[in-house]
């Protein structure tokens, strides 16, 4: 029963819930700052480098953090429009 009616009835929540998790996560440079210590992290990188000037590093860095959450989203799409042409799971 869990595996048939709870589990298709939270897809949506959880795949919700990963998208958050993952957005949040680039917000959290102030944590990584105070935590790293000498052991420079992706989010403190990219603070550095935005804060001494854009240059081509710091584009790709964007680049890919964008690239990644679009790939992310049309996925997303794809598994829902899919789940929507077969029908509901009974």
């Amino acid at each position: 029963m869990f595996w048939r009616v709870t589990v298709p009835n939270l897809r949506v929540a959880l795949i919700a819930a990963f998208a958050l998790c993952f957005t949040f996560r680039w917000d959290e440079f102030i944590v990584a700052v105070l935590l790293s210590g000498f052991d420079p992290t992706l989010p403190v990188v990219i603070w550095g480098l935005l804060r001494t000037g854009l240059d081509p590093q710091t584009n790709a860095a964007g680049t890919l953090v964008f690239l990644v959450s679009v790939v992310a989203a049309l996925m997303v799409e794809a598994f829902l429009l899919k789940r929507r042409k077969d029908g509901p799971v009974l």
